[in-house]
């Protein structure tokens, strides 16, 4: 029970604290972290046309051979 209330506190103490920052918008900040951000979307990107291109593939690895309709 003590540990409880212990770890509750520590979780009151731990949010009051975050609760302190100020969240403002400043330009500069967000003008340096823009290359960052780029470099993690290229990122996405790259990884989304690998596994493209791995499931493109395996489709065409087993995909079953068209059937030759007869003429009637």
């Amino acid at each position: 029970m003590e540990q409880t209330t212990q770890l509750a506190e520590q979780i009151i103490e731990a949010t009051e604290q975050a609760m302190q920052y100020e969240f403002a918008f400043t330009p500069d900040r967000f003008i340096d972290s823009l290359p960052i951000m780029g470099t993690g979307m290229l990122g996405i990107f790259v990884v989304m046309g690998i596994i493209i291109l791995c499931v493109t593939g395996l489709n065409s690895l087993g995909a079953r051979p068209k059937k030759e309709k007869k003429d009637k």
